[in-house]
């Protein structure tokens, strides 16, 4: 059985948490669900961490989606 994947506490060093992830230290932000850390920017970047998205599976919930569009630039006067 595999056990669900544990929350990053965001006091945790930076280099730490990107061993974890498996990205670089400057990849490495804050999850918006749990504020813990996760591999949030660069390539193959989640922005919800690992132990949200693990939750959310067990609960049959869907993946998040983008759920806005960019904003227009704005007329320019």
């Amino acid at each position: 059985m595999d056990e669900m994947p544990q929350r990053i506490d965001p006091a945790t060093d930076r280099t730490a948490a990107a061993r974890l992830l498996g990205c670089a230290p400057d990849e490495v932000g804050y999850c918006p669900r749990c504020q813990g850390l996760t591999h949030r920017y660069g390539r193959n970047a989640q922005s919800i961490c690992p132990a949200c998205r693990s939750a959310d599976a067990l609960l049959g919930a869907p993946p998040p989606t983008r759920t806005s569009t960019p904003p227009a630039n704005p007329p320019s006067r």
